[in-house]
């Protein structure tokens, strides 16, 4: 079951957490010019990328056991966290330590394999998102990964070869909001922070790091200019964690990327089978929060969704209810990627502005079936 997408160039990211046995890869990526039928390729290469189900470490510094999503930076490299953990809904056999592993998308090549070790990591932490912060220079970055199993961020300096933990309690679940229903399937989930964006610069030189857990309906945002400080004081750290708003009733989330072309923020909507956004330069409540596209067939479970380079909006839907509680019909399509420029998207709706207002003769499309 496909989590997460990321496009760069004329390659597609498609990863497959190892929730049970049976999966040979979890890092692949397809060529964007192939048909509806082109099979998944192992990332960086099939060697360093498959896995076996008997496998009691990894084959090189190359290979990831289990990611969930992934992000591509400006400096044309692929970023990805790597848990460490296959047959997740089973047995749960750790394979190696939980890991950042960075690849050079140009020559395909592995970069950088970091360790994340117990100051950071905790029992019940599961690594879900990552997005990267790149400054003057290519080595001049900070990845923010999500930990959604133990409501933290976790920061990584690539410079220092360091990281470290951050907590909130807004990064925590909020049980009034953990009931959920997709796919016919009744659910509660506690899921904590789950996914996290980044908005450009600011006056000041650092950015917005805009974050919501999974099972609420609120989004926060913080400084980066906290985050960037290892040994930050904790009530600077609940200082700096503001309330943006609420996006309203049965508005629970997995995942979030921001447009720069738009200064649009775009989440999914779980309960709604949809995709929402909110246009950063109006206030965050009902009245400016927008459910762009809803679909019970072809957007069920909106798992994933990503803003690429050239500011297009890729959506991926796996129906995962369906897949974690056993009501999947494996005779049906189930996971769906889809993409539409940005500015089409909001076209119309209260998150587009004069900035973003153009005539776009073009539908969504499936990408993938």
């Amino acid at each position: 079951m496909p989590t997460g997408i990321a496009r760069w160039k004329s390659k597609l990211f498609i990863t497959i957490p190892r929730w049970k046995k049976g999966v040979p890869s979890t890092l692949n990526y397809i060529p964007l010019n192939c048909v509806q039928n082109c099979p998944l390729h192992p990332y960086p290469s099939w060697r360093d990328g498959y896995l076996p189900d008997s496998a009691s470490n990894i084959n090189s510094n190359a290979t990831i056991v289990s990611t969930f999503r992934i992000h591509v930076d400006s400096c044309d490299r692929l970023w990805v966290v790597d848990n460490g953990v296959a047959d997740m809904a089973n047995e749960v056999k750790q394979i190696t330590m939980p890991a950042i592993v960075v690849y050079n998308l140009n020559v395909n090549m592995l970069d950088e394999r970091y360790e994340l070790h117990d100051d950071v990591i905790m029992d019940s932490s599961v690594l879900t998102s990552i997005v990267v912060d790149v400054n003057k220079n290519c080595r001049d970055a900070y990845a923010y990964i999500t930990d959604m199993g133990s409501n933290a961020i976790v920061v990584y300096s690539l410079s220092r070869k360091d990281s470290w933990r951050v907590e909130h309690p807004f990064f925590s679940f909020d049980p009034f909001a953990g009931s959920y229903k997709v796919g016919g399937v009744e659910f509660y989930w506690n899921d904590g922070v789950s996914s996290a964006a980044l908005t450009g610069a600011k006056k000041d030189g650092y950015r917005n790091l805009y974050v919501h857990p999974t099972s609420s309906t609120k989004q926060f945002k913080l400084s980066t200019k906290v985050l960037k400080q290892k040994n930050v004081e904790p009530e600077d750290i609940i200082d700096a964690v503001e309330v943006v708003g609420d996006r309203g009733p049965n508005t629970q989330s997995t995942a979030c990327d921001y447009d720069p072309c738009t200064n649009v923020l775009f989440y999914t909507q779980l309960n709604k089978n949809g995709v929402g956004c909110w246009n950063l330069d109006k206030p965050f409540h009902g009245d400016n929060v927008h459910v762009l596209v809803s679909d019970c067939t072809l957007m069920e479970f909106p798992n994933d969704v990503k803003v690429d380079a050239d500011c297009n909006v890729w959506i991926l839907s796996d129906r995962q209810s369906r897949f974690l509680y056993n009501t999947m019909n494996y005779s049906d399509v189930n996971y769906r990627i889809m993409s539409a420029p940005a500015c089409m998207l909001i076209q119309g709706t209260t998150c587009e502005n004069s900035k973003s207002r153009f005539s776009l003769k073009r539908s969504v499309r499936d990408f993938i079936n």
